[in-house]
Parts: C-alpha cells; sequence; structure tokens
C-alpha cells in the first residue's frame, strides 16, 4: 500500500487562514482537526478527481499493479499418502 503524507491543521487555524489552507492542500492532502480529532480533509481539484471521483470496480480496487511484472507459479499440491472420506 502507498503510502502518503498528509498535512495537519486546527479548524481555528484554518479559520484565520484560508489561504494558508489553501496553499497546503495543493502541495499534500490536509487534515483539518476538531477538539484534537480529524474531522475533515482538504485535497486539491486535481487529487480529488485523481483518486477519489473515478468509480472503481472491486478488481481495480483490489488489482496489485505489479502483479502483471510477476509471474505466479504455485507449487504444486501431492495428494498421495492421504485418505479421503465420503
Amino acid at each position: 500500500m502507498v503510502s502518503m503524507k498528509m498535512s495537519f491543521m486546527t479548524s481555528a487555524a484554518f479559520n484565520q487562514n484560508p489561504s494558508k489552507a489553501k496553499k497546503e492542500a495543493s502541495e499534500q492532502p490536509l487534515v483539518i482537526t476538531d477538539h484534537g480529532e480529524a474531522a475533515y480533509v482538504l485535497v486539491s481539484y486535481a487529487e480529488f478527481q485523481a483518486n477519489w471521483k473515478a468509480p472503481k470496480t472491486l478488481f481495480a480496487a483490489l488489482r496489485d499493479p505489479e502483479a502483471d511484472e510477476r509471474e505466479f507459479e504455485p507449487e504444486r499440491l501431492n495428494f498421495d499418502n492421504r485418505t479421503v472420506e465420503f
């Protein structure tokens, strides 16, 4: 999973200086806290479109992009010496 850096700002600081919040959000997501708890996230519109706006299929959401480059060769199972009861 990709780790994403984020900035933090209190809601009071956000209300006092929204242009600073916009500047920080243009560089990386900005978490706005309310009473010490994360309450909102401010991101640039380009980041929003790239990461959250487009609906993903379950396959696209769970797919490992590097999986296409790796070969999958599981070990062959050996069922010798096993008794099976039906």
